[in-house]
């Protein structure tokens, strides 16, 4: 081997402030930074394979309007079992007033992204319906009461 070669007889350069390193047969060559690393420059080092990247794109999503969505769905199927389960109806208002507020969130994030316009609109839909439901309940509750105590 001569001074100043690796081991397959190309030329090396002298890292000044550090003694030559002595290299082994068998082993791989040490790297040697001289300067700006090779990865900056795009040549690339001795005894280090090309390094390859892999972009991973990502899918947009618009969680809001998925849960709008989902939490009409699940109040409005709420509201109808509550004819058979008493009970239901009371559990169903809280969803959907939960359900418009995020449908409206959804539906705005859903003009900047350009993702989950229409679930936010089904979800805002079957909310609103259950919150109008709501309101149209209880003005019918509050007539007929006071008509009921006037008698």
């Amino acid at each position: 081997m001569q001074p100043n070669t690796d081991q397959w007889g190309q030329p090396v350069q002298p890292v000044y402030g550090q003694p030559p390193q002595q290299q082994v047969i068998g082993q791989p060559p040490q790297p040697q930074i001289i300067g700006q690393p090779a990865v900056l420059t795009g040549q690339p080092t001795m005894g280090h394979a090309p390094i390859q990247v892999t972009n991973v794109m990502m899918n947009q999503s618009n969680g809001a309007a998925t849960a709008s969505m989902i939490m009409g769905i699940i109040s409005f199927l709420m509201f109808l079992s509550g004819f058979i389960l008493w009970g239901a109806q009371c559990c169903s208002m809280p969803l959907a007033i939960i359900g418009v507020a995020l449908g409206h969130v959804g539906y705005g994030n859903s003009k900047t992204t350009g993702v989950g316009g229409g679930e936010a609109m089904i979800g805002l839909i079957l909310n609103w319906l259950q919150v109008g439901l709501l309101l149209i309940g209880l003005i019918l509750i509050l007539i007929f009461g006071v008509a009921l105590i006037g008698m």
